[in-house]
């Protein structure tokens, strides 16, 4: 997986259209397909909503699956 996620954030603007491209770490047992979706659905209205410019996609990369520690 991804150490500096900051860096699994790119954004390109073209005149009044934007694309994201993002890189997610997962917990293991969730659905990628279903989080990934709600994500980008999620990205899609805030960055239209906020500032009026159209989304033309919101790309996923899954950086990692996490995997939890049995206590």
């Amino acid at each position: 997986g991804m150490k500096n996620l900051s860096k699994g954030v790119k954004v390109d603007i073209s005149e009044d259209q934007v694309s994201v491209d993002l890189s997610l770490n997962m917990k293991y047992g969730y659905s990628i397909p279903a989080v990934s979706e709600k994500v980008q659905e999620k990205v899609k209205t805030a960055i239209e909503n906020m500032t009026g410019l159209s989304v033309m996609d919101v790309n996923i990369k899954i950086a990692g699956v996490s995997l939890e520690e049995a206590r």
